[in-house]
This record gives structure tokens, sequence and C-alpha cells, in this order.
């Protein structure tokens, strides 16, 4: 090979080189380019301003309304706003009227409670009742007797107040009173530990009977019996044992249909009751629920009888 070919080959070799190196300068422009356009175009760019508008009469009619009249409220009437509103707010218990007693409720009402009557006993119903028959306290006669009196000292009287069912007996004519709140062993012994009443205020003991057999009368008048994750009591006596009452005495479920209660309770009788004295606190004796030893003959003379 000459000397001339190979410096020709040289030059061209240099040549494209050069070339190939210009062409990638123009690429990395052209697409730095590119980028710095495509960011100016994705930067916010006001277009134009907000324009203000009048709003006229033509196309907001209400704007010729009348404004209401500030009230001028005395102040008889502000209290009686006030007392009104409490009243619809307050408990139901704290009422003195039927203001809350809404009838065309309570069909709904026994439609949550009450079920068909089931030929069949499942043993999921079984474990249910088991469950709900361990938050059931036992109350002893003894102890239902010492909250069968006027309330002394700080106790607090049946939330009923005037409409409590010791005001409710007929045969007693004098001595009518208000009986104490009735409290579980549970409650009892938390208010003597803290040294305070529960928040609210609760039935006596006559109330408590009262509406348990409310309740249990209107299912059994119904034919119809209690879903199993509801119970009427929270509470049960005992029966048939030395010191107790007579099974005689209390309200049951039948045996072939759940009727709310898993235990005995003493029912309400009105007549069954009779008021005496001791130590200047009037109590209520419970003269005709029996013992169980105690079997009372007909001829028994009753209350005020010589």
């Amino acid at each position: 090979m000459s000397t001339s070919t190979a410096w020709n080959d040289f030059d061209a070799l240099y040549d494209t080189s050069s070339k190939n190196k210009k062409t990638t300068k123009k690429r990395s422009i052209k697409k730095n380019a590119e980028t710095s356009e495509r960011k100016r175009k994705k930067t916010f760019q006001l277009r134009s301003l907000p324009m203000n508008s009048t709003v006229t009469e033509e196309e907001l009619p209400e704007m010729l309304e009348a404004a209401p009249v500030p009230s001028k409220n005395n102040k008889e009437q502000l209290v009686a706003e006030t007392q009104f509103f409490n009243k619809k707010n307050s408990d139901f218990w704290q009422r003195d009227d039927l203001s809350h007693l809404r009838p065309y409720d309570f069909p709904y009402i026994r439609s949550l409670l009450q079920t068909a009557p089931q030929d069949t006993l499942s043993p999921e119903d079984t474990r249910h009742k088991e469950q709900a028959r361990s938050s059931i306290e036992v109350v002893t006669r003894s102890y239902e007797e010492k909250y069968l009196r006027e309330p002394i000292g700080n106790e607090r009287s049946c939330v009923m107040n005037e409409n409590c069912q010791g005001m409710m007996l007929n045969h007693i004519t004098d001595n009518k009173f208000i009986l104490r709140e009735f409290l579980l062993p549970s409650e009892e012994e938390e208010a003597k530990r803290t040294g305070q009443w529960p928040k609210e205020r609760r039935l006596c003991i006559l109330c408590k009977r009262a509406e348990i057999a409310r309740a249990f009368i209107n299912i059994r008048a119904d034919g119809m019996g209690v879903k199993e994750n509801i119970i009427l009591q929270d509470y049960r006596n005992l029966v048939n044992i030395s010191g107790e009452y007579m099974l005689e005495d209390c309200i049951l479920s039948s045996p072939n249909i759940f009727q709310g209660l898993l235990d005995p309770v003493v029912l309400h009788v009105k007549s069954a009751y009779r008021v005496e004295k001791k130590n200047g606190v009037r109590h209520l004796q419970q003269w005709r629920m029996r013992y169980p030893q105690h079997r009372e003959h007909f001829l028994c003379p009753g209350p005020g009888s010589k």
C-alpha cells in the first residue's frame, strides 16, 4: 500500500467521526428543546380573570321577600318553651303525664319482641337461655322485704313518683306511701362501695313486679312466644324453699313456649299487701304471699278484720 492511499483512508475516517459527533450533538439539542417545550406546556397559565356579575330581582325573586320579624319573647314565654323542650328531651319515666305513650308504636314494638310458638327446641336455643340466665341475679324474700318500705335518710323513692304501685293499693285507705327504689344485689354493693346511688333512679319492687307481669300477660294473651335473645327479667325469686315463696304465687314461661321468663318472679297482686309501722317507718307486709311450709286456711281473717 502506498503512502497516499493510507493518508486518504485516514482522512475519510476522521471526516466520518466528525460528522457523527455533529449529528449526536444536534439530536441532544433538539431533545432538550422538546423537553423544555413540554415543561412550558405543563405549567399553569391564567387564561382569564374572574368576572364580577350583578344579581337583580328578576334573576333572584327571593330577594323581594320580607325578612322574618325578630321574635320579641317575654320572660314567661321563654320559660314555657324551655320547660316544654326539656320535658320532651327528658327520659320517659321522669315525665308526669302520658305524652310519651304512642299507641300506634305498640304493634311495631310487639313485633320486635314476639315470635310464633315453636314446636321444637334446638340445642342452640338452650345454650342461649343458659347464657341469659347467668346474667339474672337471685333475690331472696328477705332481701325484697328490705325494700318494701318508704325511703329514709338519703334513700331515693320510686321513679314513678305518684304513679307508684304503693299509691295504687285501693284496699288501703290511709297511710299510702311511695316505696323506695329497688336495687339489685350487685347495684346495692356498688352503692355501698362508692357511696353513690346509680345515675338513674329505679322502679320500686312493686312497680318492677307490675311491669314484668304486664308484659308477660300481654304476650300470653296474644298466644305468642318471645324471641330467644329477649328476657323480661333481670332478677329471679327462689321458690319452694324454706323462708321463700310458693311457686303458685309466681309467674313463669310455659313449658312449651318461651314467654320471656326463664325463672320464677313473684306475681304482683295488689290485695296481697297491708301496711304496718316499724319504729315509725311504714312497711308493706306480704301477708298473702305464703311460705312453703305454711298452708293458709281459707277462713283466715283478712287485714283490718276483727
